[in-house]
């Protein structure tokens, strides 16, 4: 009969023993799902700030081709508008030097502030 009691009980103990290890595995494989979500979140944030910085990017470098674009033909403008025909040669131009220095100055110093606005937009980061 003893044998029996304590056959018995080392079955309920080796029961309870198997559903408080079942317990733990699955807490724990709930906390590595958890885990593997939020990791999937964080990757998916990450792709997206990622996608988000090379649009800005794109759109910052199209603003700094358009700016310097502008530069230059408003310097061509310039040039175009100040030209003086030479003499005894029709259809031909020329320009003086202290036009075209002049346009030169004024490109570069366009160049400069196309150069601060892109600087400063990507600073602020907008």
């Amino acid at each position: 009969m003893l044998k029996k009691v304590i056959a018995v009980v080392l079955i309920v103990l080796t029961a309870g023993a198997w559903l408080y290890l079942d317990h733990l595995n699955k807490q724990e494989q709930m906390l590595a799902e958890q885990a593997r979500q939020e990791m999937i979140q964080a990757r998916a944030e990450a792709a997206a700030r990622a996608a988000a910085r090379a649009k800005f990017e794109a759109e910052l470098a199209d603003a700094f081709n358009t700016c310097k674009a502008t530069a230059d033909q408003a310097k061509e403008d310039f040039l175009t508008a100040n030209r003086k025909p030479v003499k005894r040669k029709p259809g031909q131009f020329t320009i003086p030097a202290e036009i075209a220095a002049q346009a030169d100055d004024t490109l570069t110093a366009a160049y400069v502030e196309c150069q601060k606005a892109h600087d400063t937009r990507l600073a602020q980061g907008n």
